[in-house]
């Protein structure tokens, strides 16, 4: 069990909340079954829900009873409906949960093959105390012990399948750290531990979870001596190097000073303390958003965004939502690698506070769902925070979100929130999941990959696993491409519905939108439009996840914006998809 420390700002606008009349209230899910209260609401903003879902399948990923292909003979325990995977952008998912056997937990991947697992420790979990010897060796000595559960401590995974995880160690020259495990020699390295140096003098005295990209980089939550207890920095670890990326004290745009970054804390039986959040959000061109409360400027609180070295506000408490009122609050952003973010936000709106998920870039922000929006015949009265290093948000602006419509959570739903406005129901509580069960809980932090593939963690009725992390596949989506690549890097072709189809790549240095009916719309060109490949055959919604497919290695390609699309080939079928766009670097 743990306890949650909120900052003094936050507790300035939750007590009067938790004063108000229950029945004028909505609440926001701030860990697995965690409500806090917040309203009351104005009236629905957003456009009524389509309730026909885009499916074109839904695979089982990883489920309850599942064999681990490297467990020895263990089976997996998911919880999956208290314990979401996070999703890179191949489709493979990245998760915590428990095994049947001595070594009774670990940190988990899955992708077309299967459920492996690249770390198992023993004992009981993260901040308990209690823990065995018998978990995999660690790179700090000792072994792998308790690994943390729930939704803050999903682990983020890489393109290329590198997995951040905090972990307690038994018997090495740390009692906690977090780790990094790299895909490419299986190996795993220490990037921080408590007691390690801090580069603000002194050692680290507790740890949080953190964020990761492409290149390796990790951005994570830390307290220093000397560093108020309550409230932790951010630091970055790229290539075995630990240093600041900022702290308390330094200056935040416009003139103000940055005041507190981390402020949300838990404490564990052990007495120890993990700092869970906001985490800043990264993506894989180098850009970080972080939320930061401010002192002594115009700004209290905001989203600021650092790309190439410059910090600028994004949002802050100055601003008007898209749906009236102005912003007072924020919880932690979603970064997208098109430079948008998602993040959920409360605000004042005809002297009621209400709060939602806001997507966008500034001068172009939508309302992707607030309080009180209609949805499936309903209320959306139950939201979810936005919590890095979830990724709901992909590269197009599409959102996939939470929401229930009882403050009891029985009626949960998973929206898409597209960014045309539109929305639709994609998972309902007690509906049927497509793979022989009905929805049970839903866990409330999805995530989607940008070629048209979600990941919903939830348990089951009637079915033969009582939990599971679901992956349903977006009808249209085809290809997807980093939006920060070099020559020689790699193109996804996706799936394209339980039937599959075959794929003819196309790329363009131009842009255009050129209905062609009955194929669809072409969206590179017109001049060139080159083939990348012939014909490539997609194995079948059951098979591996992708086709990877090289860009040319070319380095006069350096420097360019290419745009790619695809001809899905489709029995009795031709379907333009839709595009993606690469800057080669």
């Amino acid at each position: 069990m743990s306890t949650i420390a909120m900052s003094t700002r936050a507790l300035v606008f939750v007590l009067p909340l938790l004063l108000a009349p229950l029945c004028a209230q909505n609440f926001v899910r701030v860990r697995d079954n965690v409500l806090e209260r917040r309203g009351p609401a104005g009236p629905g903003q957003s456009a009524p829900d389509s309730v026909a879902p885009p499916h074109c399948g839904t695979r089982i990923a990883a489920y309850d009873g599942e064999p681990i292909l490297n467990g020895g003979g263990a089976t997996l325990i998911t919880n999956a409906f208290m314990n979401p995977a996070c999703m890179n952008r191949t489709g493979t998912i990245a998760f915590y949960a428990g095994a049947t056997g001595a070594r009774n937990q670990g940190i988990f991947v899955a992708d077309g093959t299967g459920v492996r697992a690249i770390v198992m420790g023993c004992g009981q979990g993260g901040g308990s105390g209690q823990h065995g010897t018998c978990g995999d060796p660690s790179p700090v000595g000792g072994t792998f012990a308790g690994f943390f559960s729930s939704t803050v401590f999903a682990p983020p995974i890489n393109e290329d399948g590198d997995v951040l995880f905090l972990a307690d160690i038994k018997n090495g020259t740390t009692t906690r750290g977090l780790f990094l495990y790299l895909a490419g020699s299986q190996t795993i390295v220490k990037v921080a531990g408590v007691g390690d140096p801090s580069p603000l003098g002194g050692v680290f005295t507790a740890l949080g979870p953190g964020s990761l990209d492409r290149d390796r980089q990790v951005l994570f939550l830390a307290r220093s001596t000397g560093s108020n207890q309550y409230l932790a920095d951010i630091f970055r670890w790229k290539s075995g190097t630990v240093s600041r990326f900022c702290v308390a004290g330094d200056p935040a745009p416009g003139g103000a000073t940055v005041g507190m970054l981390g402020t949300e804390s838990f404490g564990f039986v052990d007495g120890t303390t993990v700092f869970a959040g906001p985490l800043p959000s990264i993506n894989d061109c180098g850009q970080v958003a972080y939320r930061i409360i401010t002192t002594g400027g115009p700004v209290g609180v905001g989203i600021a965004v650092r790309s190439n070295g410059t910090d600028a506000w994004y949002l802050t408490d100055t601003m008007s939502t898209p749906v009236g009122g102005t912003y007072f609050d924020f919880q932690g952003p979603i970064l997208n690698g098109g430079g948008q973010i998602a993040v959920f936000a409360e605000f004042m709106q005809g002297g009621n506070p209400s709060g939602g998920w806001f997507v966008g870039r500034p001068g172009s922000w939508r309302a992707a769902l607030c309080f009180n929006d209609p949805v499936d015949g309903g209320l959306c009265i139950v939201l979810g925070f936005s919590r890095p290093p979830m990724t709901p948000l992909s590269d197009n602006g599409d959102l996939v979100v939470w929401c229930d419509l009882d403050p009891n959570q029985t009626k949960g739903r998973i929206l898409l929130s597209a960014a045309d406005g539109s929305r639709t129901v994609l998972a309902r509580q007690g509906g049927p999941t497509g793979t022989g069960a009905d929805y049970g809980v839903i866990d409330g932090w999805p995530s989607m990959d940008s070629s048209g593939r979600v990941s919903i963690s939830t348990g089951a009725t009637g079915g033969t696993w009582n939990s599971a992390h679901l992956t349903p596949v977006l009808c249209g989506p085809g290809v997807s491409s980093n939006p920060c690549r070099s020559p020689g890097d790699t193109l996804q072709i996706d799936d394209y519905g339980p039937g599959g189809a075959s794929f003819v790549l196309f790329f363009s240095t131009a842009m255009q939108n050129q209905p062609l009916p009955p194929f669809g719309t072409l969206l590179i060109g017109p001049t060139p439009i080159l083939a990348l490949t012939g014909v490539v055959p997609y194995p079948g919604f059951s098979g591996p996840h992708a086709q990877l497919l090289p860009i040319p290695n070319n380095p006069a390609l350096r420097g360019l914006s290419l745009h790619f699309q695809s001809l899905a080939l489709i029995p009795s079928d031709y379907q333009l998809t839709n595009r993606a766009t690469s800057l080669l670097r």
